[in-house]
């Protein structure tokens, strides 16, 4: 492969690397897988869940008839309304507050099951025979707080809910009173499910398109692990543990957590996925299940004991999540340059508070970026000065040799040499910013603060595309007047035109689908990057810098080879006139 064929790769590669990383940050970022077991550790946990209270064999007749007996109650914070059922003390609907996370013009609702046996944060009980007809009596409610009690099979069973500290978190207390002499083993879990549907989580037409808001993942925090799988991984179901700090069910925005308190563990967490409804081979969604199961506790006659639960359910808002403690914010999936990611998000929070609008934010955030890699777009766009005043001896050359590969080849290896000019110098720092751009891509995709918030005009959801595809054409001409700019080392014209004409549409179909406040940044950084490149131009140009070949001979009159380049022309021909000439009377 000749130079201008490895030019040519090389400058393709750039935006094809960028296309397939998205695409693989978006089923394989953030994934942490715990190291294989050595021979000498213990074998995982082999899933095993406690009785469940709720039986499946109740008939259709049977459940409707407890649902016309159940008994709600509503806790309310500033962040949402929850309301439990007196059927098993599970949720049965949660609506976030606030008008930014509002779905046509309704508050977000976090439950989406509607079947008793699947409401999240239901409970389990190991040593208590409940039966599946049992129906829990509401004892007290208020805002605040519920009451639920059971009594049967020489025991006595009562759950709290109660409202915490922060807007979004919940707290639920499990008191099991023994009626019996003798002692008996009681283990309680808690249990919460989540079903999506198929179409809601395709994210568009485009493989590389911008994940659906519905796609769906659990996830595991136990020890210094943290296990996060999505439906495909977890059709084969999953046990984690000892030492569980917190289960989740997430989306892209929103999560919903189950911990034990602060300082203490579980000992075993649950994950999987079933295939629900539609046919084997194109199900109509999927049904994602996870469990955290407590340690057995010894109750004797007529003692009691209590189980404490901690529930996060919200956005994932970063400040609430390290609220909740446990290092919950590892909800959110900040992809391979999570380090980076974070540290944008942080700045733009900050950026934000200043402010006050989130596209400024992100376009104030983008000029800092800039300023950072500085000094790499600088050496970049010298070489690029450098080349583009080479370009009439490269025209020469590829001209004088354009039947002649080899010939043409060398030429050209030798001309970059002398002038000390690397033709590939501007792939490199291309290379080294592309973290940066896969870390703000993660970073703007999972923002909770970027839901719903609008810019100016049309844009009133940053998270979303440009609805009018403004962004992404006007992307895509900053792009073909960057490639107008820089100078293009290849002598085959048609090379030269899918450089040209390719990229600008590649990156303009690209944007199409992806988030709007991407974009923003994307357009941002192309402006300031065309202005710094032309204000190079000009200062490289202002510059007394010597002739390309000024160690050379001075050409005589009759003499027919081409003038040495300079980098300017008209400054070249004026520093010739001041010269004196050689070898004349």
């Amino acid at each position: 492969m000749d130079d201008s064929n490895r030019q040519l790769s090389l400058l393709l590669l750039v935006p094809l690397l960028v296309v397939g990383a998205i695409a693989g940050t978006q089923f394989l970022a953030g994934k942490k897988q715990p190291p294989k077991p050595e021979e000498t550790e213990q074998p995982a946990p082999t899933p095993t869940t406690p009785t469940e209270i709720q039986d499946v064999t109740l008939s259709k007749t049977e459940q409707e008839a407890r649902l016309r007996t159940q008994k709600t109650g509503t806790l309310e914070t500033d962040g949402f309304v929850a309301t439990f059922t007196s059927l098993n003390t599970a949720m049965t609907s949660l609506k976030v507050k606030g008008e930014r996370f509002e779905d046509a013009g309704e508050p977000h609702e976090l439950v989406t099951t509607d079947k008793e046996r699947y409401f999240p944060l239901g409970l389990t009980l190991d040593g208590v025979a409940m039966p599946p007809e049992a129906t829990w009596t509401l004892e007290s409610q208020s805002k605040t707080s519920l009451e639920f009690s059971w009594s049967g099979e020489s025991a006595r069973v009562t759950r709290t809910w109660e409202v915490g500290e922060e807007p979004y978190d919940l707290k639920s207390t499990v008191t099991v009173t023994n009626k019996t002499p003798e002692t008996r083993a009681v283990q309680v879990g808690v249990t919460s499910a989540h079903y999506v549907r198929r179409a809601d989580e395709k994210g568009g037409f485009l493989f590389f398109t911008r994940p659906s808001p519905e796609v769906s993942t659990a996830l595991c925090r136990f020890g210094d692990e943290t296990i996060r799988e999505d439906r495909e991984e977890l059709l084969t179901p999953q046990a984690h543990g000892p030492d569980v700090h917190f289960v989740s069910l997430s989306t892209i925005y929103f999560s919903t957590i189950m911990a034990p308190p602060e300082g203490n563990t579980a000992v075993q967490c649950t994950l999987k996925t079933t295939d629900r409804g539609g046919t084997v081979k194109e199900p109509e969604g999927s049904l994602f299940e996870t469990s955290m199961t407590y340690a057995k506790k010894e109750i004797a006659g007529a003692e009691t004991a209590s189980f404490v639960t901690e529930v996060y359910a919200g956005p994932k808002d970063v400040d609430a999540l390290q609220d909740f403690g446990r290092e919950a914010e590892d909800v959110i999936d900040l992809g391979w340059f999570g380090f980076i990611a974070g540290g944008m998000n942080w700045s733009l929070r900050n950026i934000y508070d200043l402010v006050g609008n989130w596209g400024l934010a992100i376009i104030l955030l983008t000029l800092l970026v800039r300023l950072a890699i500085l000094p790499l777009v600088t050496t970049q766009y010298r070489n690029m000065a450098k080349q583009r005043a080479l370009k009439p001896e490269v025209d020469r050359i590829n001209e004088l040799y354009k039947d002649d590969r080899e010939a043409k080849g060398r030429e050209m290896m030798e001309l970059w040499r002398k002038h000390k000019v690397n033709p590939l110098g501007g792939c490199l720092p291309v290379l080294l910013q592309m973290p940066i751009f896969f870390a703000l891509y993660q970073s703007l995709l999972t923002n909770i603060e970027l839901y719903h918030a609008p810019f100016i005009w049309w844009w009133k959801d940053l998270s979303a595309p440009d609805p009018y595809y403004v962004l992404p054409i006007v992307l895509g001409l900053l792009m073909f007047l960057q490639q107008k700019l820089t100078p293009i080392s290849i002598g085959d014209p048609t090379q030269a035109k899918i450089i040209m004409y390719v990229m600008p549409i590649g990156i303009t179909l690209f944007m199409l689908v992806l988030p709007s406040g991407l974009g923003l940044y994307m357009m941002t950084s192309y402006t300031l990057g065309i202005a710094q490149q032309r204000y190079m131009y000009w200062r490289m140009d202002q510059q007394e810098t010597p002739l390309p070949a000024d160690d050379a001979p001075e050409p005589s009159e009759d003499e027919t080879a081409p003038a040495p380049v300079a980098s300017s022309p008209t400054r070249a021909k004026a520093r010739r006139k001041k010269r004196p000439r050689r070898g004349r009377a």
